[in-house]
């Protein structure tokens, strides 16, 4: 008898849904927080993917390893949207590799396949799986990263608030701690927000920032220096007496900017000047 992979295909077909249950209930009972929540989304995408196996048991390997990948794609990023977590995600994987060769090896008794016809054929499943968890993971990865990014970025956004105080003047209140991303945020919002208002005394108030090291303070003097670039004039306040001890022992030169210990400080020494 020749070993016929198209019976191995319609024994997978025909079991599609009591392998994607088993499958399911092994998840849910794993990880029950994640999988059980999601378990009726999940089956339905099991289901679709055992049944996807009669295709690529039976297709060319390349064939059958540009379908499998165009699946991890769409399915990386469905997962990732399900609030999975990708080791939870590619804990599914030994279990396919299980079932599917299980279907493999039954058939191949029942056929009397010989060991090089099994051999093969365990060996593309191996490759099918293999190509399944690389496009995944990538896709999950991508997906991820691009919903931080997303969320980063509206984190920036409400953390730069620029405050319009009256006539040509502004408010930029800091809190939490400054990294080079925020930085580079806090820059373009300071500026972008300066022309639109029209300000020309921009106040940096510190007050809500703990840590004000070295590389805090070269940006914020990068932030100064570009402000002054568009005729603004730029001050801090709200500077804590044990943040200056420590800005004093680090060596942080604020000589060249002016600094007052209150927003009213700054208001009035600003209208102070403009009399």
């Amino acid at each position: 008898m020749s070993w016929n992979m198209e019976e191995v295909a319609k024994k997978v077909t025909e079991q599609k849904y009591e392998l994607a249950e088993k499958i399911t209930d092994i998840q849910n009972n794993k990880h029950p927080e994640q999988q059980v929540p999601i378990s009726t989304a999940l089956l339905e995408e099991r289901v679709k993917l055992i049944d996807m196996y009669q295709e690529l048991l039976t297709d060319p390997l390349e064939v059958a390893l540009q379908k499998i990948s165009v699946w991890g794609e769409q399915t990386g990023e469905y997962c990732s949207n399900l609030g999975m977590t990708i080791d939870v995600a590619l804990d599914e994987l030994p279990i396919y590799r299980e079932v599917m060769a299980g279907v493999i090896t039954q058939e191949a008794k029942v056929q009397q396949a010989s060991f090089d016809e099994y051999s093969e054929s365990l060996t593309k499943l191996h490759r099918i799986i293999d190509q399944a968890a690389q496009s995944f993971s990538e896709a999950f990865v991508n997906h991820h990263n691009r919903l931080m990014e997303t969320a980063r970025a509206a984190l920036n956004e409400l953390s730069v608030p620029v405050v319009p105080l009256e006539d040509e003047i502004a408010v930029l209140p800091i809190i939490g701690t400054i990294d080079t991303d925020r930085a580079k945020f806090l820059m373009e919002e300071s500026l972008k927000q300066s022309t639109k208002l029209n300000v020309s005394y921009f106040i940096l108030d510190l007050s809500g920032v703990p840590i004000i090291d070295t590389m805090v303070a070269q940006q914020l003097f990068q932030v100064i220096d570009s402000l002054r670039l568009l005729g603004v004039e730029a001050v801090i306040t709200g500077i804590r007496p044990e943040i200056a001890q420590t800005m004093v022992s680090l060596g942080i030169d604020f000589n060249n900017i002016k600094t007052y210990a209150t927003l009213k400080q700054a208001l009035h020494a600003y209208r102070k000047t403009a009399l």
